[in-house]
């Protein structure tokens, strides 16, 4: 049979229904994911504990509780670079290993600077394994399904945070807040070799970097799958010389992608972070009560969840760059509005609802974005660099959102100023390439 007549490896995945092995793929990824937002939200558990052994101060603890997100900063940045270089399986052990690590460190920390060393540590973990699951359930997946597995991948980290919410309690109960870290540790650990056994590596990847024996690596993972065909391993010609490196982010075309997928990840993370930060101590400073704040904060969360899941399915239904921009336009104008349905708090918890349904869906959408639009070949690096800047959001939102209350502005001026972020990313996705094929 000519070469001609045959499918390359990544058009046969591209092409075909899903095969079960593919869907575990996605599920580990899914796992692995949760276990990134357990690890994130676990030192905010264990805050209560740590503050009370060590005599900490509310300053102290402030500076203690982010510093995962310096490190899951670089971990986006840099050891998500090496899952475009050296494959998507070596980077997703190689941060299952450093989150072991790393927590495993925090729960034997003895004083305030090995904790925090070891947070900054487990963050390059976390950091580089958002970047390894999005790469490798994406190539992992059909076209149809590319947008919703993603999607679903990026909505086990929100997954992650409740879990943990769930299981802090038991596990204080029966130990002090080291538990917290220890039995993460244990959980990443457990996860190595499920990896090993049963996650090969991206067919794509081997497609593009053609290692020794690349052919057979892909023959073999493919019977596994469930697909005995022949596949064309021939180079085209078109892709000879294919610069696989991340400065490929900030040359040509991919420039432009990158750019506009910065502005439009950071701008909502920023009216994100405003939101979620500092609306229950806002609606205190109206006359409600601390437990009615904490209430509202609830309500965001399950809106969020609920937006989560309607962004996955959608997606595969609408196209997936109309929905970002639709749902980007709804986070900036329900954020908005906010102040002005404070008037009981059925309306702050509706309206708050609706708030989170819109912003934690862009956040959702953003992952089956980058699988669109990035070239596969730096896909790794391309979500490792939007993520990572976008943590810059984290700090920013938050900050200048405190900056404009203790300027004498009211929450009927700050919210709109602060919905800025998300309606300056859907004017950003407005001139993103078409012929990407962005939204499947």
């Amino acid at each position: 049979m000519s070469s001609q007549s045959l499918r390359r490896p990544s058009e046969i995945l591209d092409q075909s229904p899903m095969r079960g092995r593919q869907w575990l793929v996605v599920i580990i990824c899914i796992l692995a994911m949760a276990l990134d937002g357990y690890d994130v939200m676990s030192i905010s558990l264990a805050g209560a504990g740590i503050t009370q052994e060590w005599g900490l101060t509310k300053a102290e603890l402030g500076f203690l509780l982010p510093l995962e997100f310096i490190g899951m900063a670089i971990g986006l940045i840099f050891i998500g670079t090496l899952t475009d270089l050296y494959g998507r399986r070596m980077v997703f052990l190689l941060c299952l290993i450093i989150i072991t690590l790393g927590m495993a460190g925090s729960g034997y920390a003895f004083n305030m600077e090995t904790l925090a060393a070891s947070r900054v540590f487990t963050g390059l973990g976390i950091g580089g394994m958002m970047a390894s699951a999005t790469a490798l359930s994406s190539e992992y997946s059909n076209t149809k399904n590319r947008s919703l597995t993603v999607i679903m991948v990026a909505g086990g980290y929100t997954f992650g945070i409740y879990l943990a919410s769930q299981f802090s309690g038991m596990l204080l109960e029966g130990g002090d807040w080291r538990a917290i870290f220890t039995f993460g540790a244990w959980i990443s650990f457990a996860f190595i070799p499920v990896v090993v056994f049963l996650v090969p590596e991206s067919i794509g990847f081997l497609e593009r970097r053609r290692p020794d024996g690349f052919a057979e690596k892909i023959s073999t993972t493919l019977e596994k799958i469930g697909f005995d065909e022949s596949f064309d391993s021939s180079v085209p010609a078109a892709e000879d010389e294919e610069k696989i490196s991340p400065m490929r982010l900030f040359e040509g075309e991919t420039r432009r992608i990158t750019i506009i997928m910065m502005i439009c990840y950071l701008g909502n993370i920023l009216t994100y972070y405003y939101f979620v930060k500092w609306m229950p101590a806002a609606v205190t400073d109206i006359g409600y009560t601390a437990v009615e704040g904490t209430r509202v904060l609830g309500m965001i969360s399950i809106g969020g969840l609920t937006g989560s899941i309607a962004m996955a399915f959608a997606s595969r239904v609408v196209n997936l760059k109309t929905l970002m921009i639709i749902c980007l336009t709804g986070s900036a104008v329900s954020v908005a509005v906010f102040p002005f349905f404070t008037g009981t708090l059925t309306m702050m918890l509706v309206a708050g609802t609706l708030a989170g349904f819109f912003l934690f869906a862009v956040i959702g959408g953003a992952f089956g974005l980058f699988a669109y639009a990035f070239p596969p070949a730096v896909l790794g690096s391309g979500v490792g660099v939007v993520l990572g800047t976008g943590r810059g959001g984290a700090v920013v939102g938050p900050w200048v959102g405190g900056i404009l209350f203790a300027g004498g502005m009211s929450l009927y001026l700050v919210s709109p100023i602060m919905a800025a972020g998300s309606l300056m990313g859907a004017i950003a996705l407005l001139f993103l390439p078409k012929q990407n094929k962005v939204g499947g």
